[in-house]
């Protein structure tokens, strides 16, 4: 998070966290409430589209909740042989219909899906 920078005019910033706290002077809010909750909340507040970036269990809390429409992947062509999972066990299968799939020079990939409802 550092001191808040990254942050794009006219958007807000949220960071989901149960251990950082929030300093006064920064540009993002910190939440510490449930992330599903809070998300249900944003989609039902006038706007646009809301971003939101993270792992696994992030995911995995979201789509349970039935609050994802679209996600996208942006893949690497490089396999670490171990890590954080993209997305952890889920107690439904999420079907997906693919938007859009783009190749980049360096050998990325970036595929976006509409998730089924």
């Amino acid at each position: 998070m550092g001191d808040g920078g990254g942050t794009y005019p006219g958007v807000k910033n949220y960071v989901f966290s149960r251990t950082i706290k929030e300093k006064p002077d920064s540009k993002v809010k910190i939440i510490s409430e449930d992330a599903a909750k809070f998300v249900r909340k944003l989609k039902n507040e006038p706007g646009k589209d809301i971003c939101v970036m993270g792992g696994g269990l992030l995911a995995k809390s979201l789509f349970e909740a039935n609050l994802i429409d679209e996600i996208g992947f942006n893949i690497h062509p490089v396999l670490l042989g171990s890590g954080i999972p993209v997305f952890h066990e889920m107690k439904r299968q999420i079907d997906l219909e693919l938007l859009e799939c783009r190749t980049f020079k360096n050998g990325c990939v970036l595929v976006s899906y509409r998730v089924k409802h």
